[in-house]
């Protein structure tokens, strides 16, 4: 045999054996071995299997990022928006206890929340507002109470930890205006012109209408704190149910539509200074109905409060410290609800 002859048997052998390996692990990489030198002395030892070894699949890999994705950090939470609007009167029977005339406000109570057992603290009007903007009906007993009232009140903490807020009165003449009574605008219904540590800015000021107070709450620098007291004819004192819930549904829907609500953390009370058909307990049961994303749903609750857990719950989600009958949580808490 020759040396060239001795050489192919063992190139043949190893071809196949390279076509072999390829068909059982197609997945493996090797590191090339040097071709054999073509020598009268080199021989290629054949290293065949007799039988062929079962074809794997080849592993499954998960595909890598081409770059790394971008840290992503959480937005701040919104900044806490609460709006409140004092009906009159009526009374929790006459409203949430029948819901024969206020369809929409019967609506927003079964679609977000309302509780059963919630009350005013007092009779006549001004002793209510009172309570529920400063934590005590500061000895008035009447509608009679003069303005000019020393003592801490919402408004004040408000302006102080220089959060944003605005007070609407329906036909209130002029901004700020001390006058007792003007057409259908009363002051009993206007409590943040009685307290003294409001006069560094107005905040009291004539509701603009439904479209201005949208304007005003979507603008460049919205009021995170929002009253409206509906006129006497719009907040069912002089008017009917009927007429207070066609208000609400003019006036409050677009509110819930704009930015300043859907945007989040965000609350509408909705709620009435006394019932004039109970002198117990204190100034009878009232309708109070909290209008949130986590208010949403829960429907009517047993939870009991009165106008001071109202404070309460506007003055924590604030962060303000608690005035008088405030500190109490007897009276009432509900600001798990908002936001």
């Amino acid at each position: 045999m020759t040396r060239m002859n001795a050489v192919l048997p063992a190139l043949a052998i190893g071809s196949l054996l390279a076509s072999c390996g390829s068909s059982s692990h197609p997945a493996r990489r090797s590191t090339p071995t040097p071709a054999p030198s073509m020598t009268a002395t080199s021989t290629i030892a054949p290293t065949l299997s007799p039988t062929p070894q079962p074809t794997s699949p080849p592993p499954k890999s998960t595909p890598r990022p081409t770059s790394e994705p971008q840290h992503r950090s959480t937005p701040p939470p919104a900044r806490p928006h609460v709006l409140l609007i004092m009906l009159e009167n009526k009374g929790y029977g006459a409203t949430l206890g029948s819901c024969t005339a206020d369809p929409y406000l019967c609506s927003l109570a079964s679609q977000y929340l309302s509780t059963t057992a919630w009350d005013a603290v007092s009779h006549p009007s001004l002793p209510n507002y009172l309570a529920v903007t400063s934590g005590s009906t500061q000895g008035c007993s009447s509608d009679g109470c003069p303005v000019g009232i020393s003592a801490p009140d919402l408004g004040g903490q408000l302006t102080a930890a220089g959060i944003p807020w605005e007070a609407y009165m329906e036909s209130l003449p002029s901004a700020c205006d001390t006058i007792a009574a003007s057409g259908a605008y009363t002051r009993v219904h206007n409590p943040f012109v009685y307290y003294t540590d409001n006069a560094s800015r107005c905040h009291d000021v004539p509701y603009p209408e439904s479209g201005g107070l949208i304007s005003a709450l979507d603008g460049s620098s919205p009021p995170d704190f929002v009253w409206v007291s509906p006129n006497l004819n719009d907040d069912m004192h002089n008017g009917s149910v009927q007429q207070g819930d066609a208000w609400l549904r003019a006036n409050l829907a677009p509110v819930l539509a704009s930015s300043w609500f859907t945007a989040g953390n965000a609350t509408v009370i909705v709620t009435m200074d006394e019932n004039d058909q109970q002198s117990s307990p204190a100034g009878g049961q009232v309708p109070f109905v909290v209008i949130s994303s986590r208010a949403k749903g829960a429907g009517a609750v047993a939870t009991y409060g009165n106008l001071y857990g109202t404070l309460r719950s506007i003055e924590e989600v604030f962060g303000l410290p608690l005035l008088g009958g405030a500190q109490n949580p007897s009276n009432g808490d509900v600001v798990r609800y908002f936001g």
